[in-house]
């Protein structure tokens, strides 16, 4: 690069550096957790259970990733919702970290 960023580029590039590092931490994960995943998880694409309450909210999302789910059919709210719960309840049972389980510094609390 011959010309130093301006601050708008120099934000943009340290927030690029750290989406690319979580992103990173997150496929390096995956691959950890890919070998530990049920079959039956790969089945919630066609047969996913509605449950009967449910609350109404309006939430964004990112487009591409609601062109994903969209394109699977009918039924991709119900599946949006069940990979939801999933990383809730995968949070919740401490098989994934989140935020909340690490100090300022990154130690496990």
């Amino acid at each position: 690069m011959d010309r130093k960023r301006t601050r708008r580029e120099e934000r943009a590039y340290t927030e690029l550096l750290r989406d690319l590092n979580e992103l990173d931490w997150h496929n390096e994960n995956r691959k950890l957790k890919e070998r530990t995943i049920p079959r039956e998880w790969y089945a919630i694409a066609e047969a996913t259970p509605t449950r009967p309450r449910k609350t109404r909210v309006t939430a964004a999302y990112d487009a591409d990733m609601v062109r994903w789910f969209r394109a699977l059919g009918h039924g991709y709210q119900a599946r949006m919702n069940a990979v939801l719960r999933a990383y809730m309840l995968a949070v919740i049972s401490k098989e994934i970290e989140s935020r909340g389980d690490r100090d300022w510094k990154l130690d496990p609390i």
